[in-house]
């Protein structure tokens, strides 16, 4: 039997989590979750197969084409519009959409953690996963919000679609405490730059931390918000949160995220 296909775009995927996750889940369906590598200059070419495989079913987008892939869209969510970026592919009655479930992801985070009066954030990072958390940030109508990144040039885009302070490229100028900090960045990660230094010394008055990071499992943030026993999440919940839609929509079932799953993702770390 020839399987429906559901995927994964991004330029390199070879440490990606996705294809696991979703064929898990598939296990029991006609469903092969696989990676597709692509470069950027073959998106169009991409899409237009997609668009004529009556088997390809939809896909997830990750770093670095989570806003390219908007104009390709017949349609898109209005959440998605607002973010800038879908994450999100697929089709319904010959219409393809574009959605973005990165907010849904953190919004589960967030909510997980139970932080009573949240009034100022750090978020750390300017790209597709922050742009999601933003938008989340104000609809929770936290406006007191710092955003610490590397790329100035982002600054003036970000603010044509969000609500926030400052935009800030030197640690120095952080305030001195925050309720909630956020790493939306690749910092910390296996293999990547560190997370700032100040950033760190903030996390012990704060109310809670959240790091999308998931490789690996406790970042330095973590173990930071850990030793002085502040409420904090990781990346995983997160990854496994923001898949559980998509699949929902390609396969039209309900799924749970139970521990197993968690635990095998833990094991293969």
């Amino acid at each position: 039997m020839n399987k429906k296909k559901i995927g994964i775009v991004a330029k390199k995927l070879s440490h990606s989590l996705s294809p696991f996750i979703h064929n898990y889940w598939s296990r029991n369906n006609n469903f092969i979750y696989r990676k597709y590598e692509v470069q950027e200059k073959n998106i169009d070419k991409f899409f237009y197969n997609y668009r004529k495989d009556k088997r390809f079913v939809g896909f997830n987008i990750t770093i670095p084409y989570k806003e390219n892939f908007i104009g390709f869209c017949d349609k898109i969510t209005a959440r998605a519009k607002k973010i800038g970026s879908v994450n999100l592919i697929y089709k319904k009655n010959k219409i393809i959409f574009g959605d973005n479930t990165d907010v849904i992801g953190f919004s589960k985070t967030f909510n997980s953690l139970k932080i009573r009066n949240t009034k100022s954030v750090l978020l750390v990072g300017a790209g597709g996963a922050a742009r999601a958390i933003l938008y989340f940030l104000n609809q929770k109508n936290i406006e007191k919000i710092d955003i610490f990144a590397t790329s100035i040039r982002r600054e003036e885009n970000l603010k044509k679609k969000f609500k926030f302070d400052r935009f800030l490229i030197r640690s120095s100028y952080l305030k001195k405490r925050y309720d909630l900090i956020i790493n939306a960045s690749s910092a910390g990660m296996t293999k990547k730059n560190k997370i700032n230094r100040n950033i760190l010394n903030l996390v012990k008055k704060a109310k809670g931390v959240i790091d999308i990071v998931y490789n690996p499992i406790e970042t330095d943030l973590l173990k930071k918000a850990k030793k002085h026993d502040i409420k904090f999440s990781g990346g995983l919940k997160m990854l496994l949160e923001q898949a559980k839609p998509s699949y929902e929509i390609w396969s039209g079932k309900k799924i749970e995220i139970d521990n197993k799953i968690y635990q095998m993702l833990v094991n293969k770390l």
